[in-house]
Parts: C-alpha cells; sequence; structure tokens
C-alpha cells in the first residue's frame, strides 16, 4: 500500500508539472513536519491539520503538525531556517508573513521570498467582516451609518484592534480612504475583543463571519460589510467593502513554504500532493469552518499571488509605522 501511495504522488508530479520523479522515487522516506506558528485550536492549527491527513495518505508517510506560537510567527519561522533544506520541515503560515516583513519585525536581512521555496498558496478568501451591536446607543445600522457618524463626531466610535497588527492596519486603512476619524483602542486577541465588544467597549468589531455567525443568527450584530473587492459566496447578503467606498484588495490565504535551497523536484512532488489534498474533504470542510475556500496556486504562481496581497498591504503598514 505505502509503495501505491508513493506511485500515486509520482504520478501527480508528472501530470502537473510535466517531469520526471523517477530520481525521488522513494520521496518521502520518513515523516514530514509541519512548523506552524499558532497555537493549538485556531483556524490556522484546524486548517493544517485536515490538509495534513490526507497528505499522509497520499505520500504514504506521517506528515505531522508541530505548534510554535510565539514572536508573531517569528519563532517558527527561525526553528525553519535553523533546520536542513532537505524536504523533510515544511512551514504552513498566512497572511500575518507578508505583514512580518513590512512592519520590520524580523531581522533586517529577513525576506520572505527570499527565506521561502513556496510550495503552494493552498486556500484563503474574504471573511473578515465589520460588526456593530444592535442595542447600540447611536443608531448605527448600516456601513454608511458608521461614516456619517464618524465625520460628524471625530474619534467618538471605537474601533476595537490588537494594536500595531492587522486589525489596527485596516483601521487605519479605512479612515484614510473614507476621510474619517475613530478611536482605535487596544482590547487584545479576537475572543477578548469579541467578548469587549458584547459588554459595550467598543462600537465596531473586526473580525471572521464565523466569529460573529451566532450573534448575526440571534440579531445581537449587525453585519455592515465584508472587507474585500467581491461578496463572500457563502454570504451574499452582506455588501462587500469596495462597492461601499473601501477599496480594499487583500485577503487572506494560507501556504506551504519549504526553506530555500530545498531540492525543486522535492518542492514539486510535495505541491503535486498539495494540489490533491486541497480537494479532499478535510481541507474543504475546514475551510467552510472559516467560510474560505480552496484556491491552490503553486510555485511562482503562489508567489506573485502573495506579492500581490503585500503590495496592497504596504501603504498600510507606512501608515501604522508613521
Amino acid at each position: 500500500m505505502k509503495n501505491l501511495k508513493i506511485l500515486v504522488a509520482m504520478v501527480l508530479v508528472v501530470l502537473m508539472l510535466g517531469t520526471s520523479a523517477v530520481a525521488f522515487a522513494d520521496y518521502p522516506e520518513k515523516a514530514i513536519e509541519v512548523l506552524i506558528p499558532a497555537g493549538p485550536g485556531g483556524d490556522t492549527d484546524t486548517t493544517v491539520r485536515a490538509i495534513t491527513a490526507s497528505l499522509t495518505e497520499l505520500l504514504g508517510q506521517p506528515v505531522v503538525v508541530t505548534n510554535m506560537p510565539g514572536g508573531a510567527g517569528t519563532v517558527a519561522m527561525t526553528e525553519l531556517q535553523n533546520r536542513d533544506a532537505d524536504g523533510y520541515t515544511v512551514f504552513y503560515h498566512h497572511v500575518d508573513t507578508l505583514l512580518l516583513e513590512l512592519l520590520g519585525r524580523m531581522d533586517e536581512d529577513w525576506k520572505w521570498e527570499d527565506a521561502l521555496d513556496i510550495s503552494a498558496v493552498t486556500g484563503g478568501g474574504n471573511t473578515y467582516c465589520l460588526f456593530v451591536r444592535k442595542d447600540n446607543d447611536k443608531g448605527l445600522k448600516t456601513f454608511e451609518d458608521v461614516v456619517n457618524y464618524a465625520r460628524e463626531n471625530p474619534y467618538e466610535l471605537t474601533y476595537a484592534v490588537e494594536m500595531g497588527g492587522t486589525l489596527h492596519m485596516h483601521a487605519l486603512a479605512l479612515m484614510q480612504a473614507l476621510d474619517i476619524e475613530v478611536d482605535c483602542i487596544d482590547l487584545g486577541a479576537a475572543s477578548d475583543r469579541t467578548v469587549a465588544f458584547l459588554g459595550g467597549q467598543c462600537d465596531i468589531l473586526e473580525g471572521l463571519y464565523s466569529q460573529g455567525k451566532e450573534y448575526i443568527e440571534t440579531g445581537d450584530f449587525i453585519p455592515l460589510c465584508v472587507l474585500g473587492n467581491e461578496r463572500n459566496e457563502n454570504f451574499p447578503d452582506i455588501p462587500c467593502s469596495d462597492e461601499l467606498g473601501f477599496p480594499f484588495g487583500a485577503e487572506w490565504f494560507y501556504y506551504f513554504g519549504f526553506k530555500k535551497g530545498t531540492d525543486p523536484a522535492i518542492v514539486d512532488a510535495f505541491t503535486a500532493a498539495v494540489k490533491e489534498a486541497v480537494t479532499m474533504e478535510p481541507y474543504s470542510n475546514a475551510l467552510d469552518l472559516y467560510n474560505f475556500h480552496a484556491n491552490f496556486q503553486p510555485g511562482e504562481d503562489g508567489v506573485a499571488f502573495m506579492k500581490g496581497i503585500q503590495e496592497v498591504y504596504a501603504p498600510m503598514a507606512e501608515a501604522l509605522m508613521g
């Protein structure tokens, strides 16, 4: 059975890349370790464990996950750089890789494109929403209400963020695009922000749709928009921010990357298995939990996609650091 699975992986490589996999017919010969810069239970952990279950089946060797939270991702990234570029350590992360570089939180000589051989972007989408509470005391029911109120009452609306992070950049971009002023208040991690929002400690909450779904269904949260240039097919009644005058071309995504210098044939073999794994139910079901979708983009296509997202975030990062 193991040999059959290896043969399947080889055939996938040939079909996708049109190259010979004979030289790496025995890859992998042992377990592959996937480092993730996140703790157990979150979206990164949930999605990677789903796809690695399929990769284990396809590659015929265990593909195991190691959680390495800390340093906003730098702990896991540093560990990857300390490993051999032999194809048996892989990195799984998301858009924050780009933001760490833009915000200067990595070593000066560390650039993701120089440090990683990108295997593939695997999935993601537009699912970050802005919410207000139904019982808010300012009469806010729509995105337009928020914009008008903020223009008439600078800094009176409070926007929950984690200072110096992604949501803080989003808030600054919103203010710049619409010429409004809101008060960004640091309320910690996602779960803490939701609790604070429920308790009336802030007026605007940004979060994954899945974080607010329960409260949308009870009517406690009003979703104002989804951040992105198109509506999310999972909740098509919520307008996208581009429709409302706030262009936002960035989107959330996950990807696999090897340490720079890994043999391209090994990267290609792994990528071929990823191409199959993203279509299998473990991963698609995990993405569904967060209203994401598969978005397989291998190699240079994945690099181009990531660079495009980084270009969108660049001015936001400059505003944050300025």
